[in-house]
Order: structure tokens, then sequence, then C-alpha cells
């Protein structure tokens, strides 16, 4: 059952240039495979999450036609995202939205070949996770060492790219404590992830999944958790505001089903239901929780709220930090 009355989820949808769908194709709908586009590589965490979400929904609703996802990468999601915004909207071409490409990149680049809040429609968010401020397992001992040090100067970090969750976090945490520190990007996590164990970076923020099995082997040290409570994989971890006294730096790794604009009211509905029953099942979050990332299952309303907020708070961070793509 959609989380909105019907009446507020067809205002929501409506607004969004969603179109009603009659009753005939309603039901016909889906007469073959339901395609999500992941615009990351293989092997990310949106792409397993995507391909948990899409196999369990496959024994539901989509048994008889199926739930497929597509890597298409690069350009910071955009391409991928891309492809999305331009696909017939009849419910058979869905995108895996993630954080940066929904509302980072939107404040950060200058020629976008989409427009986030107009080209797509949200159908559901499914995961929030927050990053753990990393450093060498030789770096600082706290949080306030760390700081010490970057407000002295001549400090770099590194994240998995320009506009990533990782690299805006990172800005809003420097901007939070008055400092700076020169970013250096790279194609992924692994790599960057790899040179401050080497000791070539200051410090990284980076996810729960990829940052756990690091600090748990005593490769790196984990000084904080961008999250509003301590996570139960990393209860020895402080909160960023334990750690630093900043209240305003939480920063979450998200992403959803997006459809595009114009999709029927109809359809997204019976999107929502499918996919949040996939997301209530009990072996599906489980399987998010291990990797300390929480499981959501958030209606088409919640998460245009959450991207409208999200959307405002980063191209705030981008205009205190100048921070433009081209």
């Amino acid at each position: 059952m959609i989380s909105l009355s019907r009446r507020n989820a067809a205002q929501l949808l409506i607004a969004a240039g969603i179109t009603a769908a009659p009753r005939a194709f309603a039901q016909a709908w889906p007469s073959r495979p339901v395609r999500i586009i992941v615009p990351f590589p293989p092997g990310q965490a949106n792409d397993i999450f995507c391909r948990l979400l899409a196999d369990k929904a496959s024994e539901g609703r989509f048994r008889a036609s199926r739930v497929v996802t597509e890597n298409r990468p690069g350009a910071g999601g955009t391409i991928g995202m891309q492809a999305v915004a331009r696909a017939a909207p009849d419910g058979y071409t869905l995108g895996f939205g993630s954080l940066a490409s929904l509302a980072i990149n939107p404040a950060i680049m200058r020629n976008m070949p989409y427009d986030a809040e107009r080209d797509f429609v949200p159908v559901i968010r499914v995961f929030q996770a927050p990053l753990v401020l990393l450093v060498p397992k030789e770096g600082p001992r706290d949080a306030a060492e760390l700081v010490q040090k970057l407000r002295a100067g001549g400090m770099n970090y590194g994240s998995s790219g320009p506009g990533s969750t990782q690299h805006m976090g990172s800005e809003l945490f420097l901007q939070g404590i008055g400092a700076q520190a020169q970013h250096i990007p790279y194609r992924g996590s692994g790599p960057a992830l790899t040179d401050l164990m080497a000791g070539s970076l200051g410090f990284v923020m980076e996810s729960t999944a990829s940052s756990i099995p690091l600090v748990r082997d005593g490769q790196l040290r984990a000084l904080a958790v961008t999250d509003t409570a301590r996570r139960p994989q990393l209860p020895e971890v402080p909160t960023m505001a334990e750690a630093t006294g900043l209240q305003d730096v939480t920063t979450f790794g998200s992403g959803g089903i997006v459809a595009p604009a114009g999709t029927p009211i109809a359809v997204i509905e019976a999107l929502y239901a499918a996919f949040g029953e996939a997301m209530r099942d009990p072996t599906v979050r489980a399987r998010f929780e291990e990797q300390a990332t929480t499981p959501l299952a958030e209606g088409p309303a919640e998460f245009a709220a959450f991207l409208k907020a999200e959307q405002a708070k980063w191209k705030g961070v981008a205009e205190r930090g100048k921070i433009v793509i081209e």
C-alpha cells in the first residue's frame, strides 16, 4: 500500500508532470521486462543495492516480466541519468539515482545534460548511509587533532571523484571547521583508500560499507561518522557532533528509483508498491544492514522532499566553496 493517500499522491504526481493512465494500460503493465539503469560501474554500492532490489521485486509483481539492471557509468552518473530522462515515460525504463546524480551534480555542474527536478519523478528512496572520517593508522588520534592540523594548513584529502558525496561531504566538514585542504580526486574509492593507507593523503570520507572492513583490520583509523547517532557496526566511533561539536555536517549517501517525467500515476503507484514490498522483506533489509546501510521504503512525496532539501543544501556548499565543474 502506498504511504500517501490516493488524492495526495495524485496531486503530487500531476504537479510533477505525470499523466493519468487508462485502466486497460495499468492492468496490462508490465508485459515485458522493466529496466533500471544504474549510472555507476558494476560492484559499487548503488549497483549492489539495485540488483538486490531488482531480484527481490522479480519474485513478486514482476515475476512474469522480471526487473533487469543495466550499468551506464560515466561523467559522475550523468550519462546514465540522461538516458533515463530521455526514455519513454511508460514504466519500462527507470533509473537508480544517487545523491550525487540527483542533488549534488545540479549544484556544481555548469552544463547539466538533464534537469534533476523536471526530468524525473521520484518513485522510492531505498537507502541512506553516513560517511566515515578516515585517517592513516599512524595519523591523528582523534578528530580534534585532525582539525588542528587542518587549520594549520598544508593538508590534502582524497575522494572518489569530483562532485561525489565523499568530495562534498569533505567540503562541508572543512567549511564547518573553517579550514581548507587540497582536494585530490580519484576514479573511485579504492585508489583513494589505497593512497590513504600509504599515508599520501591526510584524510578521506568514505562510505560505511567500504570503511568498516579497513577499520576493523587496523589498516585505517576512524575518527567520526557523519550521522546523528553512532553506528552499531562502529560503536566506538563518535558522531561528527560528538567529535567536533559541529551540529550541521551530517552527510548521507543515498539512492532510490526514479522514472522519466510523464510516467502515468497508476504505474508510479504500482512501482512503489512492488519495490516497497521488496524493501520490507526481512532478508533484503538484513543485506542492507550488513553493509552498515539503513534500508528505506520512502514513497514519492518523501523522496521528493528529501531531494529538494538536499539540492538546497549542496547548492549552498558549492557556492561557499566556489566549487564548479565545467
